[in-house]
C-alpha cells in the first residue's frame, strides 16, 4: 500500500511560523488598536465613531479566539482515534 497522504508545504518564513490568516489577523488587530488609541485622544471624534472601532476590535478578538479554539480541536482530534483500532500492517 502506498502513502497517499497529501504533502504539506512548510509555512512561509514571512509568516513567522504561523498561518497567513493568523499573521494578517494579528496585524489587523494591532492596526485597529492603534486607530482606537489615536481616536480616543482626538476630541473631534464622535462617540459613535469610537463605538464602531471598538466593535471592530471586539470582532477581531472574537475571530482570533474562535480560530484558536477551532485549531485546538483540530490538533487534538488529529490523533484522537489512534489506538481505538489496531492497524493491520500490509
Amino acid at each position: 500500500m502506498s502513502d497517499k497522504t497529501t504533502k504539506i508545504k512548510p509555512l512561509d518564513p514571512a509568516y513567522r511560523g504561523e498561518s497567513n490568516y493568523e499573521v494578517e489577523l494579528e496585524d489587523l488587530h494591532a492596526q485597529t488598536k492603534e486607530k482606537l488609541k489615536k481616536m480616543q485622544s482626538d476630541p473631534s471624534v464622535s462617540k459613535e465613531q469610537l463605538r464602531l472601532v471598538e466593535e471592530d476590535l471586539q470582532t477581531l478578538e472574537t475571530l482570533w479566539e474562535n480560530y484558536h479554539i477551532g485549531m485546538n480541536v483540530f490538533r487534538n482530534a488529529k490523533g484522537g482515534h489512534d489506538g481505538l483500532r489496531e492497524v493491520k500492517a500490509d
